[in-house]
């Protein structure tokens, strides 16, 4: 667990660097805004998710560099989407990694507009990237997860059913939400290493099931979503197969997928 912790410390200091250049300055105009966008995003979040992207490019072959602005990307809209999450008329938490959620901090006006700033900046990285090769691919795969028939659509599907919840409501909306960016997160590292179709497929898989597992981990904290229709028991049985299943999917890579089990390892270990 402490190796998995340095690793997991030396690539969050990667990423945070990297967001740190790319983000404007807190004292730049207008201030208030940046300030709500770099409150957020440098809250105090794992980065699993461009760790996930840096980590399916290394293992097809390619280098941090080919990934980083691919990874920032989905680091930027992940923030993105939990400031919308957030607000009122969503899901009203007034608190996010036990700090002031950005609306509580910054106001829901200026929440709104930090959200929608980092998801504009956001594509504007992935124009910034140094293979022009792969942007055209990039883009559409994060923008089909962003949409209607992804997380769009599965917050939309929450707000509706949250009241009368059915485990296939619960899957499409765990589906289309917290799994999807998780496989696209992998995806887009495969991409950037120009894998190939199969390897895209393959972590694509790894990157579901992860992401699913992730979403009933957080279910079982919260005693919530699954834990509360399934029971925690049965939740947490089906959460040790999605991570069985992951794992299975990196067969192939041998003993050079060893970070990304170890990540799938932390799913069930972390304590949130």
């Amino acid at each position: 667990m402490d190796r998995l912790k340095t690793y997991l410390n030396k690539h969050r200091q990667l990423i945070d660097g990297e967001l740190d250049r790319i983000l404007p300055k807190a004292s730049v105009r207008p201030r208030f805004l940046h300030r709500a966008m770099r409150y957020s995003i440098f809250s105090g979040g794992k980065r699993l998710r461009p760790i996930i992207t840096i980590e399916s490019c290394r293992l097809c072959g390619g280098r941090i560099e080919d990934a980083i602005n691919a990874a920032c990307a989905v680091e930027m809209v992940h923030t993105f989407s939990l400031i919308h999450d957030d607000l009122p008329p969503m899901d009203d938490d007034d608190y996010r990694r036990g700090k002031p959620s950005c609306h509580k901090r910054f106001g829901e006006a200026t929440a709104i507009l930090a959200g929608d700033a980092l998801l504009t900046e956001a594509f504007g990285v992935l124009a910034k990237m140094g293979n022009k090769k792969y942007i055209d691919r990039v883009v559409k795969e994060l923008s089909k997860t962003l949409g209607s028939l992804g997380m769009a659509g599965g917050q939309e599907e929450d707000l509706r059913k949250r009241r009368s919840l059915k485990k296939d409501d619960l899957d499409f909306i765990i589906k289309n939400k917290t799994a999807a960016l998780f496989k696209t997160s992998a995806m887009l590292g495969v991409i950037c290493a120009d894998a190939g179709r199969k390897r895209e497929e393959t972590l694509s898989r790894f990157g579901r099931y992860l992401g699913t597992a992730f979403q009933l981990a957080d279910d079982t904290f919260d005693k919530d979503g699954y834990a509360l229709l399934m029971g925690m028991e049965n939740t947490k049985k089906k959460i040790s197969r999605l991570i069985t299943k992951a794992k299975d999917e990196l067969g192939q890579f041998g003993p050079k997928a060893d970070s990304l089990r170890s990540l799938a390892d932390f799913v069930i270990q972390r304590k949130r």
